[in-house]
């Protein structure tokens, strides 16, 4: 049987890499209650999207701040019918 690594089971891959350039930063705000403290979870795998509020103790993603590509464009082109 075939186990996948921790390192591996735990890598997050969800960001477009033409999407933002560099290194790509969160919001430290909590969602639920607005305290600007918070700690990432797992910031050596996920990079801090993962966090904990501080005050209210609850998990949650985190919205990304990192301004995009200036030429990246969500393009819906490719998904017209031709009818």
């Amino acid at each position: 049987m075939n186990y996948t690594s921790l390192d591996e089971a735990y890598k997050i891959h969800h960001i477009n890499s033409n999407t933002y350039g560099g290194t790509v930063s969160y919001s430290p705000i909590c969602i639920y209650c607005k305290n600007p403290s918070s700690k990432s979870l797992i910031p050596s795998k996920d990079g801090g999207s993962f966090r904990q509020c501080e005050r209210c103790r609850k998990n949650f993603k985190a919205t990304i701040i990192t301004e995009a590509v200036q030429n990246f464009s969500y393009s819906t082109h490719h998904l017209k019918g031709t009818n």
